[in-house]
């Protein structure tokens, strides 16, 4: 008995590996084509030596890696979040893929955090030169900072976090968006894509830092990632 659970279990094991490298290859694939077709670069895979990274934060980013096209939109969907009057606010925007997915929405600006200035000049380029893709939003402002460093629009702002930094660094930006939330209540949503290992203190740092009025709207998947919005309501 304890031969065969042990042949089951390996079973488990390579049918899940084999998932996870199909869904990769998926991705991937799926990617190269959705750059051929705008001319565009999204891709990932940049190295280290390149990122041209000035900030002291250097070693608590996680390597850029592109989200599906369709994930803003679907997320967006999961809490009937309509963008007009909003500023939308990618933090770790890389070369731009979720920026791209944005500016088809009628967001009232559309902005981008990236502390890389290498991936920060492909995102513009990637904007800027963007084919077959109806631009909704002409408001689109990148910014090559540190998060931490980065003002929070005193607007309604649905902020979208792709798993770009460790905790101790999510928790200071997260700090700034509490306080100028608790200093100029208005609607602000949080998406996170992507960081389910360090949703557990998320939660907690928000329930703390909001007094109590950040909202857990959704936790669910789409595809292999997980995705958690948070609300800030205006009262």
């Amino acid at each position: 008995m304890p031969a065969a659970s042990s042949i089951e279990m390996s079973r488990t094991n390579i049918n899940r590996e084999l998932r996870a490298r199909f869904a990769w290859w998926i991705k991937r694939g799926s990617g190269i084509i959705f750059d051929a077709l705008h001319g565009v670069d999204t891709g990932g895979g940049v190295s280290a030596e390149n990122l041209e990274i000035a900030s002291p934060n250097i070693g608590k980013g996680i390597a850029y890696d592109p989200c599906p096209w369709s994930t803003l939109r679907r997320s967006l969907g999961l809490v009937s979040l309509r963008p007009e009057g909003y500023i939308f606010v990618d933090i770790g925007s890389g070369k731009g893929k979720v920026l791209l997915s944005a500016i088809v929405l009628p967001f009232e600006q559309v902005v981008g955090i990236e502390f890389s200035s290498y991936l920060s000049r492909v995102a513009e380029r990637n904007v800027a030169a963007a084919r077959f893709i109806r631009r909704r939003c002409l408001s689109v402002q990148l910014v090559c900072t540190d998060a931490v460093q980065y003002q929070i629009p005193e607007a309604p702002t649905v902020f979208f976090f792709a798993n770009p930094f460790h905790f101790d660094i999510m928790k200071l930006v997260l700090d700034n968006i509490a306080v100028s939330h608790l200093k100029n209540p208005r609607s602000i949503f949080l998406i996170f894509y992507g960081t389910s290992t360090i949703m557990p203190q998320i939660a907690d740092f928000l329930a703390a830092k909001s007094g109590g009025r950040a909202k857990w709207r959704v936790s669910t998947k789409l595809g292999q990632w997980s995705v958690n919005i948070f609300e800030l309501p205006p009262s």
